[in-house]
């Protein structure tokens, strides 16, 4: 059973006008003990914290049916932008309200999490949460389904778009990388004026863009061999160089989020370079000892998964139990109902945090304009290491260097925010 839903998480390794208003309730969600990832909201979360603020999640979907999602998921804004060709793969392709690999709705459950008594709570669990489907049921996300994403969150009006992913089928985009032709160069330089457009349009818009760095561990700024473009597969590594980008996380248009661990530290998987803006808590991976014993869990990110994901990994039994360590089920026998949970880590779960510390602001008076920079300024600087990594840290002329940016997020008790 551990084995299966370690391939899932494989996998994941990336009108209603407004959503039914929050009831504000006393007792504290059970799992929050294990949620150490908020801490840098050093005032605590209240129910109501991101109100009137709109999130689009630019991902695979959100389980609207989710109990911690189903009030705060805004059915009427959500769409689906996969081209027809996704549905051979994915039957339900065209409802956003349906996430076949679990990745959008954990990301989605770090921001909006219902703070009820039951299961995790949400960083800004007040927020109106939209559905932009562009990334389909084999994790790829296309420059079209995502450029459509992203126009049609700005001519929504929503406040802010997270883009916890990379766009396809490039991992790298080039100009002139050695191993390409010029068919090859001709599609890149296409697709990637059409991305580039979409994100200056909805940045004029008005909307906070929110990009994660990546988790290849690798230094965005300098060529580096690339092994994850699609459009170049089955060839073996490609060779790349230094003026060649990654989108989202390149654009001048997003706040680019890193990943650290629990200790404050670099996650050994994040992205870094001078598009690196600011860093949130991303944790590490879970493992296994050779007893078979798991560890990790109090360093990693706990967050919401779809029911029918874990039952296809069958990993649930038949009373709605995980028969998996990997999988937290929190059932009430009473109304013999069952929330889930698992445990993810990445810059794609450090992205939506940040997100949040924007719709909180927001929805205490921040002026759109002055977010990214408030953000910034609020973040806890951390300097470079001493220098025994192969991936160079360098000072950045923004400010703060090129593996965390401005520092770490924060939310200070007593500064004015």
């Amino acid at each position: 059973m551990a084995a299966m839903i370690s391939l899932v998480l494989a996998l994941v390794i990336m009108p209603l006008a407004s959503a039914a208003p929050r009831t504000e309730y006393r007792r504290a969600d059970p799992l929050a003990s294990q949620q150490w990832y908020l801490n840098w909201n050093e005032r605590g979360t209240r129910s109501g914290d991101g109100a009137g603020v709109s999130v689009g999640i630019i991902d695979t979907g959100v389980d609207a049916t989710h109990p911690e999602l189903v009030s705060a998921y805004n059915t009427e804004d959500s769409r689906s932008f996969l081209p027809e060709q996704a549905c051979s793969m994915d039957p339900d392709c065209a409802d956003p309200g349906v996430d076949p690999l679990g990745h959008g709705t954990g990301v989605a459950g770090i921001i909006a999490a219902a703070r009820d008594g039951r299961g995790i709570g949400g960083a800004a669990p007040g927020v109106d949460l939209v559905s932009l489907k562009a990334g389909d049921a084999t994790g790829s996300f296309s420059a079209e389904a995502v450029s459509q994403a992203i126009r049609y969150g700005a001519d929504a009006e929503l406040d802010i778009l997270v883009m916890a992913f990379t766009t396809d089928p490039w991992f790298r985009y080039c100009t002139d990388a050695p191993g390409d032709t010029a068919e090859e160069r001709a599609q890149q330089a296409a697709d990637l004026e059409e991305i580039e457009s979409a994100l200056n349009y909805a940045a004029d818009h008005g909307t906070i863009l929110v990009a994660a760095a990546g988790n290849e561990g690798f230094d965005l700024d300098h060529g580096t061999a690339d092994w994850f473009s699609s459009g170049w597969s089955g060839q073996g590594s490609r060779e790349v160089n230094d003026g060649c980008v990654t989108m989202p996380a390149q654009s001048d248009a997003v706040i680019t989020v890193g990943a650290v661990n629990a200790t404050g530290e670099r996650a050994s998987y994040a992205n870094i370079g001078q598009a690196v803006d600011i860093v949130a808590p991303g944790g590490e991976s879970l493992w296994y000892d050779e007893d078979g014993v798991l560890h990790g869990q109090d360093t990693t990110i706990l967050t919401t998964v779809p029911e029918g994901l874990l039952r296809k990994a069958n990993v649930l039994a038949d009373d709605g139990s995980s028969t998996s360590p990997e999988v937290i089920a929190e059932c009430d026998r009473r109304t013999d109902t069952c929330r889930y949970y698992w445990y993810v880590c990445g810059t794609s779960f450090a992205a939506p945090q940040v997100a949040a510390a924007a719709a909180i602001l927001i929805a205490r008076g921040t002026p759109a304009s002055r977010v990214e920079d408030k953000l910034l300024a609020l973040a806890s600087p951390i300097g470079c290491p001493v220098q025994s990594n192969e991936l160079l840290c360098q000072d950045r002329a923004a400010g703060g260097n090129t593996w965390y940016g401005s520092g770490a997020l924060r939310l200070g008790r007593y500064a004015r925010w």
